[in-house]
C-alpha cells in the first residue's frame, strides 16, 4: 500500500514538473524571442527545457530506487517482526500446554506426581537438573528431583549457605541467571563447589508461609537470557506445586483423624455412624465404623450409598417408630433417642440403643452424627428385675396387709391399751409397715405403667378443682415440716383431658418433695401458666436444689440424691419416675429447672382441652 502510494506520488511529481518546466521555459523562450526575432533564441530555451526534463527524469528515477529499497527493508522488518510474534505466540502456547497438562496430571503417589512435573518443565527450560527442596533453618533437603543422569537422590541434605537457593529464599521473586561465571554471584559457594553456570528458582509457599524452592540449573551457561514467559512458567508451576502439597497436607492430616477415629472406635461397644438423609428420601451411611458388623452383621461397604439393609433387619414392630423418630428429629433438628429391636434372618431378636445429634447441610440433606450400642443384656436384666420385683410385691401385698390390719388394731388400743414401751413400738411398726406398703403400691405401679396395663379415666374437667384438692389432701403432711402451700387461682376457666386420680398423684408426689425439701417456715408456690394450647403448672419451692451430677437421673427408678440430708427425707425413689410415666400417658409432660441451693421448679404441661360455656356450667352444676 505504501509502496503504491509512493509510486503514484512519483508519477504525478513527474508529470507536475514536466509541465511546470514546459511553462517556464516557454515563457522565457517566448520572452527572448519577442527581444531578438530570431528562431535561435527559441531553439536556445528548447534545448534548456529538454536537458531540464532530463535531468528531473534522472532525479525522479534516482528517488524511485532509494523508495523501493527503503520498502524492501521495511517489509522484510514487517515479516521478521510477525514471525517473531507467531514464535512467541507459538511459545506462550506451548509453555500454557505444558503447564495445563502438569495441573491435570494425577498419580496417586504425589512424589510421582512432581517428578513427573519436573520432568516436562526441565524439558521445557532445557536445564537438566530439577529440585523441589523443602528449607527449614540452615538445612535444604531434596524432596523430589529430576536428574538426566541421576545424579541427585530424594532425601538428600545439603547446607542452605551451599545452594543457590540462598539467594532464592532471600528474594520473593523469581531469580533467574542465565551465565553464573559473569554474575555478581561468581564466588557463591554453590558454584564453587557444583559449576552450576545456570540457574533458575522461586520460593513455593504452601498456607501463605515458605516451604522451600523450585528450582533448575545446568553446568552450562545459556546462550540466552531467560525469557519474560520463562520467568512466568516458573513462577506459575511453584503455586501450583504449592496448591498440590497444601491439599496433600489437608488430605494426611483427614487421613491421621480417620485412623485415630478408627482405633478409638475399634475400642467402643456397638457402632458409632453417620447417617445421611437427602431431601428425596434417600437414606445412607457415610460412615460407619467396624461396630456394624456386630450389631447389623453388616459391613460398612453394604450401607455407604443405601441405608435400606439395615431398615430390612430392624423389628418389623418397630420400623414405624424407628422412621417416625428420625422423620421427627429432622424436622426440628432435635436429638435421636431410642430403644428398639433388630430380628436377623435367623429369627433372633437384639435390643439395641441408638442416640444422633442431626446437622442440615446448605443442599437440605440432614446428616446424624451418632451410635448404636448392644443392650440386649440390660433388657433380659430388667425384665428379671421387673418379673422379680412384681412377684415379690404381689407375694408380699397380701401378708403385709394382715400384718398391717393387726398391728392397726394393736395401735388403735381395740384390743387394750397397751404399755408405753410397747405402744412406741407399736408406733414404730405401724410407720414403717405404711412405708412398706407405699413402696409395693409404688412398685405395683410401675410395673403396671411398664406393661402398659394401668387403666386410665380420661375425662375433659377443669384444672383447678384437681390442684386445690391436691393442695388440700398435703396440707398435714407439709405442716409436718412447718412448710406451706400458696396456690395461685387467677386462672379457674382452664379444662383439660386427664384422670384425675393419676394428675393428683402426681401433684401429691410433686408438693411432697418440695416440701420435704423446704427450710422450715417456707412456702411452697403452685403456678399456673396458660400459653395458646398449653397450659403449665409449677411446684416451686426455695430449698436445697439439685446438684448436676444428678439432674440427668431424676426421673429413673430407684434414684435418689446421693446425700445424707436427702436420705434422711427418706422416700422410695419411683415417685418421679412413676409421674413421669403418668403425665406421658396423659399426653403431657414433666420436667424441672434447678440449681443447687437454689430451690427447685418442677413443672407438668398438659394440652389445653376445648370446652364450651354449657360444659363449664354443667360441671359446677
Amino acid at each position: 500500500m505504501i509502496i503504491q502510494r509512493v509510486s503514484s506520488n512519483s508519477n504525478f511529481i513527474s508529470w507536475a514538473g514536466s509541465i511546470l518546466l514546459l511553462a517556464l521555459f516557454s515563457y522565457l523562450g517566448w520572452v527572448d524571442y519577442q527581444q531578438m526575432q530570431t528562431m535561435a533564441a527559441i531553439q536556445k530555451w528548447a534545448v534548456a527545457y529538454l536537458v531540464s526534463e532530463l535531468l528531473l527524469l534522472l532525479l525522479l528515477s534516482d528517488m524511485q530506487r532509494v523508495t523501493r529499497q527503503l520498502m524492501s527493508r521495511l517489509r522484510y522488518e514487517q515479516e521478521a517482526k510477525q514471525q517473531q510474534q507467531a514464535a512467541e505466540s507459538k511459545q506462550h502456547q506451548h509453555a500454557l500446554s505444558i503447564l495445563n497438562n502438569i495441573a491435570a496430571s494425577f498419580s496417586p503417589d504425589w512424589h510421582q506426581q512432581m517428578r513427573d512435573a519436573l520432568h516436562v518443565a526441565s524439558d521445557y527450560l532445557q536445564l537438566p537438573i530439577a529440585i523441589l527442596s523443602n528449607i527449614e533453618k540452615n538445612n535444604y533437603q531434596v524432596i523430589v528431583q529430576y536428574t538426566v543422569d541421576n545424579s541427585l537422590q530424594d532425601g538428600a541434605n545439603f547446607d542452605l549457605g551451599e545452594t543457590y537457593c540462598s539467594i532464592t529464599m532471600q528474594s520473593k521473586q523469581v531469580i533467574a541467571i542465565d551465565h553464573m561465571h559473569a554474575s555478581e554471584y561468581a564466588s557463591h559457594p554453590c558454584y564453587n563447589n557444583f559449576k552450576l553456570e545456570s540457574y533458575i528458582g522461586v520460593q513455593v509457599l504452601v498456607e501463605g508461609s515458605p516451604y522451600g524452592t523450585v528450582n533448575f540449573s545446568s553446568t552450562e551457561a545459556r546462550q540466552r537470557p531467560f525469557s519474560q514467559l520463562e520467568i512466568e512458567f516458573i513462577s506459575l508451576l511453584a503455586r501450583w506445586i504449592g496448591s498440590v502439597l497444601e491439599r496433600r497436607r489437608y488430605l494426611d492430616a483427614q487421613v491421621e483423624v480417620a485412623q485415630r477415629l478408627k482405633k478409638v472406635s475399634a475400642q467402643l461397644p456397638g457402632m458409632v455412624y453417620q447417617f445421611k438423609l437427602t431431601p428425596d428420601g434417600k437414606a445412607s451411611f457415610p460412615y460407619s465404623s467396624d461396630g456394624i458388623k456386630e450389631i447389623y452383621h453388616l459391613t460398612p461397604e453394604q450401607v455407604l450409598n443405601d441405608a435400606s439393609a439395615v431398615f430390612d433387619l430392624t423389628h418389623p414392630d418397630d420400623v414405624l417408630l424407628v422412621k417416625s423418630t428420625i422423620s421427627e428429629s429432622a424436622k426440628r433438628l432435635s436429638k435421636w433417642i431410642i430403644e428398639y429391636r433388630i430380628k436377623y434372618p435367623d429369627g433372633e431378636v437384639a435390643w439395641v440403643a441408638g442416640r444422633a445429634v442431626p446437622e442440615k447441610h446448605p443442599d437440605s440433606s440432614i446428616l446424624w452424627h451418632g451410635f448404636i450400642t448392644d443392650i440386649t443384656e440390660r433388657k433380659q436384666i430388667e425384665k428379671l428385675k421387673d418379673e422379680f420385683v412384681s412377684s415379690v410385691s404381689h407375694e408380699l401385698r397380701t401378708p403385709l396387709t394382715s400384718i398391717a390390719g393387726a398391728i392397726g388394731l394393736l395401735h388403735g388400743k381395740v384390743l387394750g391399751v397397751l404399755p408405753e414401751k410397747a405402744a412406741e413400738m407399736v408406733g414404730m411398726a405401724m410407720a414403717n409397715v405404711q412405708k412398706l406398703q407405699i413402696l409395693i403400691n409404688d412398685l405395683l405401679d410401675m410395673d403396671k405403667l411398664v406393661a402398659g396395663k394401668m387403666q386410665f379415666d380420661m375425662q375433659t374437667q377443669p384444672l383447678l378443682p384437681i390442684l386445690q384438692k391436691s393442695v388440700l389432701d398435703n396440707k398435714n403432711y407439709a405442716e409436718q415440716f412447718k412448710v406451706h402451700y400458696n396456690l395461685s387461682d387467677k386462672i379457674d376457666d382452664i379444662w383439660v383431658n386427664v384422670d384425675s386420680l393419676r394428675l393428683q398423684q402426681v401433684m401429691t408426689n410433686l408438693l411432697s418433695n418440695a416440701a420435704k425439701f423446704s427450710p422450715p417456715n417456707a412456702e411452697v408456690d403452685i403456678v399456673i401458666e396458660h400459653d395458646s394450647d398449653k397450659v403449665t403448672v409449677k411446684v416451686i419451692d426455695h430449698g436445697i436444689g439439685i446438684n448436676d451430677n444428678f439432674k440427668p437421673l431424676i426421673f429413673s427408678q430407684f434414684s435418689q440424691a446421693d446425700s445424707s440430708d436427702s436420705k434422711i427425707k427418706g422416700g422410695t425413689g419411683l415417685g418421679l419416675a412413676i409421674s413421669k410415666q403418668l403425665i406421658t400417658r396423659m399426653n403431657g409432660d414433666i420436667g424441672f429447672e434447678s440449681s443447687l441451693n437454689h430451690g427447685a421448679e418442677f413443672y407438668i404441661r398438659l394440652p389445653v382441652a376445648i370446652e364450651t360455656a354449657q360444659q363449664s356450667e354443667a360441671f359446677y352444676d
